[in-house]
């Protein structure tokens, strides 16, 4: 695995990762050495809705990006309604062997302009919900107190195109975990917009 050289931090704002990041990843299909080099493992490629995100932060999952609190996935979505070639809701029920869950919008489509003030993308900000008991079937969950909202948030972004955009890059972060560098600023994506709305989403739910 590669390591970032000290002093360097990989965690690149909306723009950057709607307009560099997220378009050579999906024109090579994917391929992290052709996009990246030897910093290959600073985005995971993976599909975010096949685990709990907990497993992105997992020993057997290393931490590329030396900074423990989040990270990087470029992953595959799938409609909801497979048979509507025009439907744009993806999945977002988490099936796993470790237990179920969900990612609920926190905030809609935002959009991510460049300095010129095209939009390049949308940004999403998700939290994760997780089921309670031993009934992880997602079609039968349906009342409150069957699940619980968690301290894991995922911001996704995605390209701004007129169909269902099926690769997006996904960043999970664990709101409840303290950052390992004491001098650490505060996330600087999209002009100030995940900050802005960070504090609407982050905290539990009340019981």
């Amino acid at each position: 695995m590669s390591v970032i050289p000290p002093g360097m931090v990989f965690d690149p704002n909306g723009v950057e990762i709607l307009s560099l990041n997220l378009p050579m990843l999906i024109d090579n299909g994917g391929n992290m050495v052709a996009c990246l080099g030897e910093f290959s493992d600073l985005i995971k490629v993976s599909n975010v809705y096949s685990c709990k995100p907990e497993f992105f932060f997992s020993k057997d999952e290393p931490d590329a990006l030396g900074r423990g609190d989040h990270r990087f996935v470029f992953s595959h979505r799938e409609k909801i309604a497979q048979k509507n070639s025009n439907g744009k809701r993806p999945r977002r029920d988490v099936h796993g062997s470790e237990g179920g869950g969900f990612w609920r919008s926190s905030t809609g489509d935002k959009s991510v302009m460049d300095d010129q003030g095209r939009v390049l993308g949308f940004l999403n900000v998700l939290n994760f919900y997780e089921y309670h008991g031993n009934n992880n079937n997602y079609k039968k969950k349906n009342r409150e107190e069957e699940f619980k909202k968690t301290n894991w948030i995922m911001y996704e972004y995605r390209l701004n195109r007129d169909n269902f955009q099926e690769w997006v890059i996904c960043k999970i972060k664990n709101t409840g975990r303290k950052r390992d560098a004491p001098n650490a600023t505060m996330d600087n994506d999209d002009g100030g917009l995940v900050q802005e709305i960070e504090d609407l989403v982050s905290s539990p739910d009340e019981d």
